[in-house]
């Protein structure tokens, strides 16, 4: 067995990070789209292939590649005929996958043993090449945060991966900005009925973070980081397990909290945090403390009804209707009209945590899908003194509410952890077992 180089470990990582194996072929996915913030740069892209990439399999491995373009990607494969086995037993001495989809079977944990001093950094270099984004809409709230977002499709179902993955950075000196996971807690953490929420897995580096540790072996890529650096103006966050957590938002509990698209390991619980994923996934530098006082709040964290769900009127009033006769059978819907200011100011709904955003939507001139345009606060000002329709379950507002503007068929559906119901279901479905926060 050849000892596995800081060419070949690059190699290696790219088609952990692009690459599908099949038989006696592979094809490693380039998405140059989300390269950064020039794709078009299709010579340089070029020069990159060629010279890193075709020269390097050619050395190492003794058989050429070719590239071709097609749907905003570089598609890399072999030649026919080519004899891949080499890198096929190179795959097998780092115990990684040699077939499918790498990235949905990828376990790091040889890999990060067996590798030593550059080859490291080269093997996570293919990754970074392959994975990692540098679109403009990598943001920190604004542009004097870019960020280096490394991506895995949900599909790969693979959370172990991605703690893996940040575990073994964190190792190296790099402070992670932000983690997204494949699961409907981040992606719909307020709104149970939203589909959308398969988005995939992102770990986020500041870009300042990142090039302090890290680099990308494409030329194309590092133009466009350095150019990014020097818009960074936001400081580091503090190493994970140092993070003292600010107040985290109430978690709706959504209908595909048991979904087959979620692995047995997050299927069915409940994560108030991303750090909360990477706690019960076993990362040693997550804030486990921080994360232990989250689930002893549980009760002021968890909602079995949308803390705020948007739509037409129409939708919502048929999950109205379901809540009403599946949580409160022995109570009839009432029906109100309030004026905007009414609801801002009145104690008894200060306790309905979407209420600001709810009403937001409802008013706003106009919605990015159905997200408002514009400042909160304006809309809300500009629009105290108009109507909307309040329908509770009961008559104390001890329920959820639909909020209707019949002015435009615009409608939410939003509610108050404190409600007595809640509190019962809470009670009554959620098991907790250290710091892992289940539904039974």
């Amino acid at each position: 067995m050849n000892e596995i180089n800081h060419i070949k470990a690059y190699l290696l990582g790219l088609l952990i990070g692009g690459g599908k194996i099949d038989k006696d072929t592979f094809l490693i996915d380039l998405p140059f789209k989300k390269w950064g913030m020039e794709p078009k740069r299709m010579n340089i892209i070029a020069a990159d292939i060629l010279t890193k990439i075709c020269q390097n399999f050619n050395n190492s491995y003794n058989f050429n590649v070719t590239y071709e373009i097609g749907n905003n990607k570089w598609l890399i494969k072999p030649i026919a005929g080519a004899d891949i086995s080499p890198l096929i037993q190179d795959l097998e001495f780092l115990n990684l996958p040699t077939g499918g989809f790498l990235l949905a079977t990828v376990d790091l944990t040889t890999a990060k043993m067996n590798l030593s001093g550059i080859s490291v950094e080269s093997f996570l270099s293919g990754i970074f090449d392959t994975r990692a984004s540098l679109t403009p809409s990598h943001r920190r709230f604004d542009d004097d945060a870019p960020v280096v977002s490394v991506e895995i499709p949900g599909s790969t179902k693979n959370f172990k991966l991605v703690v893996q993955l940040c575990s073994w950075l964190t190792d190296l000196g790099s402070i992670t900005d932000q983690i997204l996971y494949n699961h409907p807690n981040q992606h719909s953490g307020s709104d149970p009925y939203y589909k959308g929420w398969k988005k995939g897995f992102k770990i986020r580096f500041l870009v300042k973070s990142f090039l302090a540790q890290h680099s990308f072996a494409l030329q194309a890529k590092s133009i466009d980081i350095t150019i990014i650096e020097k818009q960074q103006k936001k400081e580091e966050q503090p190493p994970c397990y140092l993070r003292r957590l600010k107040q985290v938002s109430p978690i709706s509990i959504h209908c595909e909290q048991n979904s087959e698209e979620l692995p047995a390991e997050v299927r069915n619980k409940i994560f108030f945090h991303y750090h909360h994923f990477c706690a019960v996934l076993g990362c040693l530098h997550a804030p486990n403390d921080e994360i232990a006082k989250l689930v002893k709040m549980k009760n002021s964290l968890i909602s079995f009804f949308p803390r705020l769900s948007k739509g037409t009127s129409k939708e919502l009033k048929t999950i109205f209707e379901n809540i009403q006769s599946s949580s409160f059978p022995n109570k009839e819907l009432n029906n109100q009209i309030f004026i905007v200011k009414s609801l801002v100011e009145d104690e008894i709904f200060k306790g309905f945590s979407g209420l600001d955003l709810g009403i937001a939507y409802l008013f706003a001139p106009k919605l990015n899908g159905k997200r408002h345009v514009g400042n909160m606060d304006e809309i809300i000002e500009a629009s105290m003194e108009k109507t909307l329709a309040i329908i509770s379950i009961g008559e104390d507002f001890d329920s959820p509410l639909l909020i209707v503007n019949t002015s435009n068929d615009r409608a939410v559906i939003c509610s108050s952890i404190g409600i007595k119901v809640n509190q019962e279901l809470i009670k009554k479905h959620i098991k907790t077992d250290n710091l892992i926060v289940n539904i039974v």
